[in-house]
């Protein structure tokens, strides 16, 4: 690729992730220093360029950049100091209406660039093929398989989108405390779908490494992309979470989270009656506690697995989805992932994006 057509690629990038910072003072209240929330806006543009640098060479390299991001940006927070006052009233609104101001003319600045990248790019190689493999990157990076431990569970997950760009999320956030496990589904398909997604992804691993809680993230992801989406646009959620040793679940208008007690072969469904995410402007959310003990395996997945329709219009469902999980819960969890996703192909054809997260209880 020639020089000029990656800097424009980097740029666009930069641009597109560059409101993450901005999003930390919308969690904080408007508490975060002027100069501080800049530098935190320039760190979040750069690390996505570094990711997608990365990403390159192998996903394996996301493994050593991700600990240093992640220490990193906790030594930058200790050697910086406390924050100020959080804002009120006027000052809050203002400050709010300044991040949002911002934010709308970085994406349009990305963008743009980004454009300009597709451009240049199509001349060269045909408009369509650079626009797909395009997709295909900011797709992967966005979204890779998991696969690791994080603390006293087990994870495996993925994400498979219905078109080049899908805007399903699969992620895992480890906190000083706990972690939180989530999937997110936002409406429709294609590029839109797939930018509500990364800002989404962007806001939540900013708030749930300030020590946001399950209910309390909801609320926030509500506020933030609410003004940032097309009217017409909303996203399901589905997570678990543990902090000091309490695990608790949340379901906003999403399929509920199947549970398998260890030992006892009885799935379960938790859910909650929860409006979708940036529906309406002032929702708030909550979180539902829950026992749980070693051996226990949790199954968050969207609908696009289990709305599969066969030959004769006969859906998949999720009945269906429950005996494979019962079959296989107590194996390994490449296995079950591979049943799961195995049997749905074997169905009917991928109408929506296929995403599954597991969690086992270590």
């Amino acid at each position: 690729m020639p020089l000029r057509s990656q800097l424009l690629f980097f740029a666009g990038t930069f641009f597109v992730f560059l409101p993450t910072g901005l999003l930390t003072d919308v969690a904080k209240l408007g508490a975060t220093p002027a100069g501080r929330l800049a530098l935190s806006s320039l760190i979040a543009g750069g690390t996505a360029v570094a990711y997608v640098v990365v990403a390159r060479f192998g996903t394996g390299w996301m493994a050593v950049l991700a600990p240093i991001h992640f220490f990193g940006v906790a030594a930058l927070d200790r050697w910086l100091g406390p924050l100020g006052p959080e804002l009120v009233e006027d000052a809050l609104r203002a400050r709010l209406g300044l991040n949002v101001g911002l934010t709308v003319l970085s994406l349009v600045a990305g963008f743009t660039l980004l454009s300009t990248f597709i451009r240049v790019e199509g001349s060269r190689h045909g408009r369509l093929q650079a626009e797909i493999e395009l997709a295909r990157q900011i797709h992967r990076v966005l979204v890779p398989p998991l696969a690791r431990r994080v603390g006293s569970i087990e994870v495996r997950g993925l994400s498979v989108a219905s078109g080049e760009v899908g805007g399903d999320l699969v992620d895992v956030v480890e906190a000083a405390d706990g972690w939180t496990a989530y999937v997110v589904d936002v409406s429709g398909h294609g590029v839109g779908s797939g930018l509500l997604m990364g800002m989404v992804k962007s806001a939540a691993r900013v708030a749930l490494r300030g020590g946001t809680e399950l209910g309390a993230l909801l609320t926030i992801l509500n506020r933030v992309i609410f003004d940032l989406k097309s009217p017409a646009m909303y996203a399901t959620f589905a997570g678990l979470q543990s902090r000091g040793g309490t695990i608790g679940f949340a379901v906003a208008a999403h399929a509920p989270i199947l549970r398998h007690r260890a030992g006892t072969g009885v799935i379960e469904e938790l859910t909650m009656t929860q409006l979708p995410i940036a529906m309406f402007e002032d929702t708030q959310f909550a979180a539902t506690p829950l026992e749980a003990r070693a051996g226990d395996l949790f199954v968050i997945l969207t609908d696009g697995l289990t709305e599969v329709f066969d030959g004769a219009q006969r859906e998949f469902g999720l009945d269906r989805m429950k005996a494979i999980v019962a079959a296989h819960a107590d194996g390994p969890l490449d296995i079950l992932e591979r049943r799961i996703v195995d049997a749905a192909r074997a169905h009917g054809p991928q109408l929506d994006d296929q995403s599954l997260l597991l969690v086992r209880i270590l």
